[in-house]
């Protein structure tokens, strides 16, 4: 109290001027209809900015959870368009099945740890064993593939990125589906590698490349990116530079991928020995 005191006696002529200024004011925009107009106008800016200004610090604060619905509505979709992909075939082979199982299902999971800098880069999710988690699937977004299940506990699985420089995936030109060995070669994390397309295809700057569907981990026809360069120097194949839709650095929520005749490709193709 005792500073204040001393504050208010050190300061009093100040505060005697901002009161009547103040209080000028008021007396001017009361009672002057041209002045009280201006301040109107002025106030209604003024609150205006302000409002604005609250509205998009509340819609950025909730960036977060609009982002999670959409996740959740494209992983429904996701599973929609399985369901009627699986359908559309089934019909398409005359197989009049009332009840048609989607072949690939997808899982919701959201990016613990990841890495882009290394070699042999490896991501961890939030889902395990106890949300159907299994080696060998496949994990996607929209915008392309991002690795394969390595390691499963029950809560977390580790996943062997795009971004390392083990994991080949068979990928084609979405225009020709020519398909050859997509991989990655260890130096711009925004690039892969495809190589064994004969040297007869031709080939543009800008066409897409796709996942190929050959093995059992990753559904067909899934964009991965653009080709940027094209190396011709083998007297037989074509070497791609692929420009990736994915920033891998971005990375948040992806999907775990599944196949529900995984089990039984894998069995009649490692028994017959064809591949």
């Amino acid at each position: 109290m005792n500073t204040l005191i001393r504050f208010i006696v050190r300061h009093q002529f100040f505060l005697l001027f901002l009161m009547l200024e103040v209080f000028s004011f008021w007396l001017l925009g009361k009672h002057t209809y041209y002045q009280s107009s201006k301040f109107e106008d002025v106030y209604r800016v003024a609150n205006g900015y302000a409002s604005q200004y609250i509205s998009n610090t509340t819609s950025y604060l909730s960036l977060k959870s609009v982002n999670e619905n959409l996740a959740r509505e494209n992983l429904d979709l996701k599973n929609k368009v399985a369901i009627l992909n699986t359908s559309y075939e089934a019909l398409r082979d005359l197989h009049y099945d009332t009840l048609v199982s989607p072949k690939h299902n997808y899982t919701l999971a959201r990016v613990v740890n990841n890495s882009v800098n290394k070699q042999y880069n490896y991501i961890t999710l939030n889902v395990g064993a106890k949300n159907g988690i299994s080696k060998e699937m496949g994990v996607t977004t929209d915008q392309g593939i991002v690795g394969v299940v390595v390691g499963v506990s029950d809560h977390f699985c580790t996943i062997i990125s795009l971004l390392n420089v083990d994991l080949k995936i068979s990928a084609k030109l979405k225009s020709t589906d020519h398909f050859g060995s997509l991989f990655w070669n260890g130096k711009n994390y925004r690039e892969v590698v495809l190589t064994d397309i004969p040297q007869h295809v031709n080939i543009n700057l800008g066409d897409t490349i796709v996942t190929s569907g050959y093995s059992s981990i990753f559904p067909a026809d899934i964009e991965l990116g653009t080709v940027s360069q094209i190396d011709n120097k083998d007297a037989n194949f074509q070497s791609l530079t692929v420009k990736l839709f994915l920033d891998f650095k971005q990375l948040n929520t992806v999907w775990v991928v599944s196949h529900r005749f995984e089990k039984e490709q894998n069995e009649l193709e490692n028994t017959a020995n064809y591949f």
